[in-house]
């Protein structure tokens, strides 16, 4: 094989292994890369998760920079408790974890809060501040630690962590309308609009009222779903997802992340919107990656494809070409 014909078959065979591995892996080689960067040079691409002596799950956003993060928490609180129930292990996960939360907990006679104590600055949040998010996580562990212990004041603890949720309660969120309610991940006086964190406080609150059966959470759910429906057009990009109404196009992972957020809406009830724009992400996330690339440019996401694509090209190259690097062995025309 000539070398003219090895670097053309060489690229070919890379390109189409690449936009494969890139199709179906994409987001785990992007997470991946986290964790390569966070130990190669202390400092990870995006903000990861590491733990403290105790077991708390920390936020580590650089090198010899963490941070206790109460959504964090209270998702691993959340996850410790679904395991005790279903494999009928031990509580001390649980406990450990809803004792963090609790002894973090700021109280008004109608309220209940954890702080974040680290500036925020891409979404302009001082030190300290809150967000609905994860003070819709909190609620439903207080709500499973209450029930499990069956003490009144945690439950009322979280009953006022719900409070929260309220507009003109605490700010967290924001009424489009008097029964359309935007929560806010990011809180500010005219909202972000964060997707992701919009739609997994309505989980939250979907799961609240029914772990509970309080009426304001079925009240502050279906005043969210009105914001969502009204707001989710504005979300749609060729196909492809904001991850904000701030003009950030989504990654990959995010884009993925939104349509298996609004098939878990959409297991609560058959909504005709949502139900489209849920098959019309998740049929632009089917075409070729290449493709993707051109509708969402996105340099970093362009730039790790390619790099990817140049490394394989140059190993296939080399494996092509190293029979013809070899000398034959002819004794007919070897030199007497």
């Amino acid at each position: 094989m000539i070398k003219k014909h090895i670097v053309i078959f060489s690229a070919v065979i890379s390109l189409l292994f690449i936009s494969v591995i890139w199709q179906v892996a994409e987001s785990h080689i992007h997470n991946g890369l986290m964790q390569v960067s966070a130990k190669l040079f202390g400092k990870p691409l995006s903000q990861i998760a590491s733990f403290d002596e105790s077991g708390i799950p920390m936020r580590s956003l650089g090198k010899k920079e963490s941070h206790y993060d109460p959504l964090l928490v209270a998702r691993a609180a959340h996850e410790a408790n679904l395991h005790r129930q279903l494999s009928g292990g031990n509580d001390a996960d649980f406990l450990l974890l809803t004792d963090w939360l609790l002894a973090q907990i700021n109280e008004t006679d109608s309220t209940c809060f954890i702080d974040y104590r680290f500036d925020l600055p891409e979404y302009g949040q001082k030190a300290p501040w809150q967000s609905a998010l994860s003070q819709a996580a909190l609620m439903n562990v207080l709500a499973a630690r209450a029930g499990m212990q069956r003490d009144l004041n945690i439950y009322s603890k979280a009953q006022r962590t719900l409070n929260t949720l309220s507009p003109k309660a605490a700010g967290l969120s924001f009424a489009l309308s008097d029964s359309s309610y935007w929560y806010m991940q990011y809180p500010s006086p005219e909202p972000d609009y964060v997707l992701s964190g919009m739609i997994n406080v309505l989980l939250e609150l979907h799961r609240y009222y029914d772990q509970t059966n309080y009426p304001l959470a079925k009240t502050l759910y279906d005043n969210g779903m009105r914001a969502l429906k009204q707001k989710l057009p504005e979300f749609d990009y060729h196909g492809y997802s904001y991850y904000d109404l701030k003009g950030h196009k989504a990654s990959r992972g995010q884009h993925q992340a939104h349509i298996k957020l609004l098939s878990k809406v959409l297991e609560f009830g058959e909504d005709s919107q949502i139900l489209q724009m849920r098959n019309r992400w998740q049929k632009a996330d089917s075409y070729p990656v290449f493709w993707q690339m051109m509708m969402v440019p996105q340099p970093l996401r362009i730039l790790a494809y390619v790099l990817a694509l140049l490394a394989m090209w140059l190993i296939s190259y080399l494996l092509l070409s190293a029979p013809q690097r070899k000398v034959p062995d002819d004794p007919e025309h070897s030199s007497s």
